[in-house]
């Protein structure tokens, strides 16, 4: 079954199941912060306002209570979350 992704400004999407969180945002062109892409910095926390997700690798950074890192996870249920600083699109170039 495809679960949703919503971030809580009102934008929402069906990922691809072989996407991890984080290339499913890009995937939508969605900025997310992120450096290492493999759990090891953390700076693409975001908050987790609903749902269960499942890490492909156990992370090394450290994650507060309520924040997961979506370079290193997939959506278990359909997903709420937060993203720091607000859902921001990139621009298509023409």
């Amino acid at each position: 079954m495809a679960n949703i992704i919503k971030i809580i400004e009102g934008f929402s999407f069906i990922p691809r199941s072989e996407l991890n969180l984080l290339e499913a945002l890009e995937s939508q062109k969605v900025n997310v912060d992120y450096q290492c892409r493999e759990g090891f910095c953390g700076s693409c926390q975001v908050q987790l306002l609903e749902g269960e997700v499942e890490y492909t690798s156990e992370p090394i950074a450290f994650i507060p209570e309520g924040r997961i890192l979506p370079c290193c996870c997939h959506a278990k249920s359909d997903l709420t979350i937060e993203i720091p600083g607000g859902c921001h699109l990139k621009k298509t170039e023409q």
